[in-house]
Parts: C-alpha cells; sequence; structure tokens
C-alpha cells in the first residue's frame, strides 16, 4: 500500500496544486494553456524520442498489444454509445461523444507520469507502442462516426442530409497527424532507432532534461485546466462514460492481455494506459462537431476525481 501512494499521490498531488492555483487566480489560465502546448509540442516528443530510440523491445510482438488494447476500445465505445443513447434519449452524435470520451484515455497527462512512477522508464514501451497508432486511429474513427452521426441526426430531422465526402475527411485529418509534434516525435525516433547509433551524450542530456519535464508540467497543467470544466450537468451519462472508462475498459485489457500472454510489463502498461482518466480531447472532439460538450466536461472533471480510487485498485491488481 506504501508503494501505491508513493505512486499515487504525488501524481495528484500536482493536479490538485494545478488546480487550487488556477482557482486562486495565482497564475492565469494562460499559463495552464502555455504548459499544456509545452508538454504536447516540446516534451512529450522528446519523451517518446527517446524512448523509441533506446527502448529495447525484446522479441515481444506489438500486434497482440495492439489487438488487446484496441478491441477494448472497440467494446468500449460501442458500449458507451449505446446505453447513453439508450438511458438519457441522445442524439446519434451526442453518443458517438460518449463513445469517444470511455475510451480516449488521457496518455499524455496521466499515462505517462503514472507509468513512469510506477514501472519506470522501461513501463513507458508498452504505451509508445500504443500511442504510435492511438492517435491517427482515434481520430480517424472519431472523424468518420460523428460525420456519420451527423447525416443521421439530420435526416431524422428531416433536414437535407449534408454532403459528406470521405476522401475530404480524411485528408483533413491525415493533413493534423502530419503537423502533429507527437507524430513527429515518434517518426524521428523511429528513424534514429533505424541508424543504429546511441545518443550521443550532450544530444542525450539535453533531451533527458527535456523529457523529464513531460510528467509534472503535464499533470500541473492538467490541473489548472480542470477550473474551466466543472459540473456541468449530464450526471447520468457522465457516470455511465467514466465507469465504462475507469473499470470496463481496462478490464477488457486486462483479459484480451492475459489471453494474448502479453508480456508482464506490456500487460501492465496498457492497463494503466486504459484506466487513465477520459482525455481532454474528448472535450476538444466535441466543441469541434458542436455536440455533447457538457457531457465530456462533466466526464472528464468525474473521471480524474475517481481516478484515484481507481488506478490505486489497478495498481493493486497488477502488482
Amino acid at each position: 500500500m506504501q508503494t501505491i501512494l508513493n505512486v499515487i499521490v504525488p501524481i495528484f498531488s500536482l493536479i490538485a496544486i494545478g488546480f487550487l492555483m488556477a482557482r486562486a487566480k495565482l497564475l492565469p489560465a494562460a499559463t495552464g494553456d502555455a504548459l499544456a502546448r509545452f508538454v504536447f509540442v516540446v516534451a512529450v516528443p522528446l519523451l517518446l524520442f527517446r524512448t523509441l530510440a533506446t527502448a529495447d523491445f525484446g522479441a515481444a510482438n506489438p500486434l497482440f498489444l495492439w489487438l488487446a488494447y484496441f478491441g477494448a476500445v472497440a467494446i468500449t465505445w460501442t458500449a458507451a454509445t449505446l446505453l447513453v443513447r439508450r438511458f438519457t434519449a441522445s442524439d446519434h452524435r451526442r453518443g458517438v461523444i460518449a463513445g469517444i470520451s470511455a475510451s480516449f484515455a488521457n496518455t499524455v497527462f496521466v499515462a505517462i507520469p503514472a507509468l513512469q512512477r510506477a514501472y519506470g522508464d522501461a513501463g513507458l514501451e508498452p504505451l509508445l507502442l500504443i500511442i504510435s497508432i492511438h492517435l491517427p486511429v482515434m481520430m480517424i474513427a472519431s472523424s468518420l462516426l460523428i460525420e456519420r452521426a451527423a447525416l443521421l441526426d439530420a435526416r431524422a430531422a428531416g433536414t437535407a442530409p449534408p454532403t459528406v465526402s470521405l476522401a475530404r475527411t480524411l485528408a483533413r485529418v491525415a493533413k493534423n497527424l502530419a503537423t502533429s509534434a507527437l507524430v513527429i516525435g515518434i517518426l524521428a525516433g523511429a528513424a534514429w532507432r533505424l541508424t543504429g547509433l546511441e545518443l550521443e551524450s550532450h544530444l542525450d542530456e539535453v533531451t533527458r532534461l527535456l523529457a523529464g519535464t513531460a510528467g509534472p508540467l503535464a499533470l500541473f497543467s492538467l490541473g489548472m485546466s480542470l477550473t474551466r470544466y466543472g459540473l456541468r450537468g449530464d450526471i447520468l451519462s457522465s457516470a455511465i462514460v467514466s465507469t465504462l472508462s475507469l473499470l470496463v475498459m481496462p478490464a477488457l485489457v486486462f483479459a484480451a492481455g492475459t489471453a494474448f500472454g502479453l508480456p508482464p510489463l506490456w500487460l501492465k502498461g496498457a492497463v494503466i494506459t486504459a484506466a487513465s482518466p477520459v482525455g481532454v480531447n474528448a472535450y476538444l472532439l466535441a466543441v469541434h462537431f458542436g455536440s455533447g460538450e457538457r457531457l465530456a466536461a462533466t466526464t472528464i472533471l468525474v473521471s480524474t476525481v475517481l481516478s484515484v480510487i481507481t488506478l490505486s485498485l489497478w495498481l493493486i491488481v497488477l502488482g
């Protein structure tokens, strides 16, 4: 239990400090946004680059890791969409936002620092493999499903359905991915790995120092951002989505990963990633598509608070 506390308490203490700083207006909201931008553009891409360039993945097959994780994503997404639509009379678009919220884990702001504290840098290896296809898979699926949902809602309302170009949608997603610092960090790390070169001492030290800021700054900026979400209603929907996100999805990953015989550290990394609270991308997508903003915002806050308990439970289960 002391080990669990050593992992969980620092993580959520940093989130709480960031929240209190923003709530007391000791730091302006722009500070949190700037820190989050630094984490996304500099710290995490360098962390991904450094981890991929130096990691030893052994002979384990990432295909089984991806199948276990994204199979759980598909089941959780579908369940959240159907349950929220069934019990809250939501339209198709809001149902898709519920699915996104339930399955789009906070890999950057919570999973990275949690895995680093629990299992060291080696714990980031399975997360890196998940992240390498996580953003493309989730963004493409989100865009296509929300476009389809908008078409279904328009037909249900009796209005002329908008013309949706699949090629245009995929081109827009591809452009966003090509300019993503996370994707660039992964590709740069893979390219460096192919050269077979070691990181030169000065480069290694610079990347280590900058990458080391990713965890603390991510947690602090996440805490500051929570002040803008708050409880905006949709409590029943948020309860359904948070339960699926924090308990059901990691349980599915654990069951599938065990069945596939994943290496112990990979299994732990995949489960902790799945057990992380709802990521801010769910809210950003809700705002972008103009549906489910209250649901996504409330779920981010509720799942982040509840994950203090659920992450502790998963760490106990995993050891």
